[in-house]
């Protein structure tokens, strides 16, 4: 588990940097766009997201998984994706006048047309990255990601401070593609793959097929409720959504992005050892739902002040939107490994059918509930996350027999330390008669009280995280790791 460990800790690093960045980016765009530019914008990469996606049906994460990889197979998973983003990227550039129109946006096109050259550049980039996320070297990884990241930020907010409104994003987004291409040739420098190849095609379709189909769901999931939103109702509706979501993203992003990106890779490694999945996935969940849960929870508590500091006072309408995807969040955690356990097992019929009811079931009702404005739109949610969490338990317990009780066993510890998380800023929340625009002293006092309450419960309940503290702790601070301030959990 060290290589894991230190994969997983340059994969947090990663993200850490990614939301500083992106929290800076959201705390100065914010201010510079209103929420009609933003929607617009949302929906042009809301477009390009989606039809880009299709290329995972080649994908290379192919390259992850096998035992044995060959300079054949890596030739062919690259010409199959840079052939297939190019045809995506042509059938995007015709459909670009119609997709203006539909929006009633002439201006719709041209950020059309720079994302599709933005998917191209971007697919250049996608072998490479596979490859060096085969062999665990995730601190590469991490400063391709960190380095497209401030290049995404800094044109984009150039570009906002200039004036060019939603097009802002439309440059930031080809930046950024240049920046991650250049920095993977960099560490990458094997032009050998680009030489075209069509043997393996078959087997390489084979695994791509049901990755394609749950991506591209994922994708329609994620894109279509702001897509509607953006036909029914005005632009700034879709910008208020989009930034609900965004700040609601963000324990996702800071926690379980980390997780992710760590995840598929170090499955597969212990099912090429042959070992068992069943206590590494039970003992990922408990770590990610003691940590995301207290996240979210102070999120929905935090919804004002948090509003107010990332987005502005022009943004407040932000707030009821926010907290109630916050609450309905809580259900979400068990998703986010589905896919990297029944992939890593070869079980993609699996992963491919879990999120196809999952989320296949919940992009009809949130689309259905966007008729009705976006409390609606927010509330459907408390309908599909915990319909997609207990359909993806399903389906990994199909592939990784363990009791119902050991996974109630696992989160019911990290329940109660969610509780003694909580309990602290709910009595602040009361003595401000449950008013959620807290001053400066009160939203510190919440957090203070949260990081006391969940520490306590933690050791309360001696959750398994506390055997990852100390390792963190050394990472962090040289010399302290080896200290123990607490018994050892039995």
């Amino acid at each position: 588990m060290g290589t894991v460990r230190r994969a997983y800790f340059m994969a947090a690093l990663e993200q850490y940097c990614q939301i500083i960045i992106s929290v800076a980016m959201i705390f100065v765009v914010s201010r510079l766009l209103n929420s009609e530019a933003i929607g617009v914008a949302v929906i042009g990469l809301g477009l390009g997201a989606v039809v880009f996606t299709i290329r995972e049906f080649v994908t290379s994460e192919f390259l992850i998984q096998r035992v044995n990889i060959t300079t054949q197979s890596v030739r062919t998973g690259t010409t199959l994706v840079l052939s297939l983003s190019l045809a995506i990227a042509a059938l995007l550039c015709l459909a670009a006048p119609f997709i203006a129109a539909i929006y009633n946006e002439p201006r719709l096109q041209a950020f059309v047309y720079l994302i599709a050259v933005a998917g191209v550049i971007e697919a250049l980039a996608l072998p490479a990255s596979a490859l060096m996320r085969r062999d665990m070297q995730f601190g590469i990884v991490t400063r391709i990601n960190a380095g497209t990241a401030i290049i995404y930020a800094t044109v984009t907010i150039s570009c906002a401070a200039l004036g060019l409104g939603f097009m802002s994003f439309a440059w930031g987004t080809l930046g950024a593609a240049l920046m991650r291409t250049a920095l993977s040739f960099h560490a990458r420098p094997q032009l050998w793959m680009f030489r075209p190849c069509l043997r393996g095609t078959r087997e390489i379709v084979a695994f791509g097929g049901y990755k394609g189909a749950s991506s591209v769901l994922d994708r329609f999931y994620e894109a279509l409720p702001q897509l509607v939103l953006g036909y029914i109702m005005p632009m700034s509706a879709v910008g208020v959504f989009n930034r609900a979501n965004i700040v609601c993203g963000l324990p996702d992003k800071f926690l379980l992005s980390a997780i992710f990106a760590v995840a598929f890779p170090a499955f597969s490694l212990e099912v090429r050892h042959e070992r068992s999945l069943k206590a590494p996935y039970l003992r990922l969940l408990g770590y990610i739902s003691v940590l995301f849960m207290p996240a979210t929870g102070m999120l929905a508590i935090l919804a004002h002040p948090v509003v107010r500091v990332s987005l502005g006072g022009d943004w407040l309408a932000v707030v009821p939107v926010l907290q109630i995807l916050a609450v309905a969040a809580l259900f979400s955690f068990p998703c986010i490994l589905t896919f990297p356990v029944l992939a890593a097992l070869g079980a993609n019929r699996d992963a491919c059918a879990a999120n196809f009811i999952g989320r296949g079931l919940s992009t009809v009702v949130i689309c259905a509930a966007s008729y009705h404005g976006l409390i609606a739109l927010a509330l459907s949610q408390f309908v599909t996350l915990p319909f997609q969490a207990y359909v993806s338990l399903r389906f990994v317990r199909r592939n990784v027999p363990f009791a119902w009780s050991e996974l109630w066993s696992v989160l019911g510890r990290s329940a109660v330390v969610t509780a003694c998380s909580m309990a602290g800023p709910m009595m602040v929340l009361g003595l401000n008669a449950f008013d959620g625009d807290l001053s400066v002293v009160q939203t510190l006092s919440c957090c203070l009280l949260a990081a006391a309450g969940w520490m306590g419960g933690v050791i309360a309940v001696s959750h398994p995280i506390l055997d990852e503290l100390p390792r963190l702790i050394g990472r962090s601070l040289p010399g302290f790791g080896s200290i123990r301030f607490w018994a050892a959990p039995r």
